[in-house]
């Protein structure tokens, strides 16, 4: 299976229906016999231009070296003032997206493109406030039409590194089946989860607590979510489907909780008899909730990942329906 991704002269990027396809637009393909670098991962310092994902809330370059393969980079902040600072990055240095009606797509003018890689590049310079994870793609996975697109060919072998103290490390390599895959492995939860190391994961002091009952709207919200400890109950679709989920990993970072399905359900009305719930248990998350303070919190629904056939499936909620919003937000009702 071959998926083309054309190259274009703005930066577009999906909101919704790609977390990386800024990352593909944003790609760019070396025409020059360049001199090849002794090491592998000498090669991420060639990426140039940097772009900033709005979806994602980092910063990333990508280039592609046609004599080794495709070089990407993820700048992804860590620090608490680096995190605030790219959550409000566009009202910050005044860029307003573009949009595109033909193709539902938005986009940065080139002007504001060229703002955006100026402001980054000063940015980026403290390497200490990010954590920074490199994606390579060997060039036997792609085939470049020419200056300006390239096809990538799933399945394809994608490898991770990420840079400490000015050196690349390898972390693990995954082969990507489809484009679904390839969203998901490249999402920043999945980058930070490779790159957590074991200090990381031994740091306990950062306490947090999301246990209540949580609404669009506390007084005519339909949809809700209530949380004790590690688990959750979720009205996905009011008066149809209700679901238990379990805690799949936190972030501390952001302060974030990723669930999965913990059961199958048994009340899911008529809509949600016609559900593959079977392939719905499984370790992957159907849900994210991030901390923005006591009492309200951001809720992101991916949708149940099929096992089986590697594809997310009702990517809709009660909450989508009610938020006025693109991003959901969730007030705490109850304690």
């Amino acid at each position: 299976m071959r998926i083309k991704f054309v190259l274009l002269y703005l930066l577009f990027f999906l909101f919704m229906l790609s977390c990386n396809g800024q990352e593909k637009s944003a790609t760019s393909i070396s025409t020059k016999n360049d001199k090849v670098k002794s090491s592998l991962t000498d090669n991420f310092n060639k990426t140039s231009n940097l772009y900033f994902d709005s979806e994602k809330k980092l910063v990333f370059s990508s280039s592609i070296i046609k004599e080794i393969g495709k070089f990407t980079v993820y700048y992804i902040p860590n620090s608490k003032q680096e995190i605030n600072y790219y959550q409000n990055f566009e009202k910050s240095n005044h860029i307003i997206p573009l949009y595109d009606e033909e193709n539902s797509l938005n986009y940065y003018s080139a002007t504001d493109q060229k703002k955006i890689d100026k402001i980054l590049k000063e940015r980026v310079k403290s390497e200490k406030d990010f954590k920074i994870i490199g994606t390579f793609i060997p060039k036997n996975f792609i085939t470049i039409e020419n200056a300006e697109e390239y096809n990538l060919n799933f399945p394809y072998l994608q490898k991770y590194y990420q840079k400490e103290n000015g050196k690349w490390i390898y972390l693990s390599e995954k082969k990507i089946i489809n484009a679904e895959d390839e969203i998901s492995s490249n999402s920043k939860n999945n980058l930070l989860s490779i790159s957590t190391d074991k200090k990381d994961l031994q740091k306990q002091d950062i306490q947090y607590s999301l246990n209540g009952t949580w609404q669009v709207d506390c007084k005519t919200g339909a949809g809700n979510i209530s949380i004790t400890d590690k688990e959750a109950s979720l009205t996905l679709l009011y008066n149809q489907v209700y679901i238990d989920m379990k805690e799949l990993k936190r972030y501390d970072f952001e302060k974030g909780i990723a669930y999965t399905l913990k059961e199958i359900p048994e009340d899911i009305g008529n809509i949600g008899r016609d559900l593959n719930w079977n392939e719905y248990i499984n370790n992957e998350p159907i849900a994210y909730l991030k901390m923005i303070d006591d009492n309200t919190m951001y809720f992101y629904w991916y949708g149940f990942y099929n096992k089986k056939s590697k594809k997310r499936e009702f990517k809709e909620s009660s909450f989508q329906q009610e938020s006025k919003t693109k991003e959901i937000i969730l007030k705490k009702c109850s304690p």
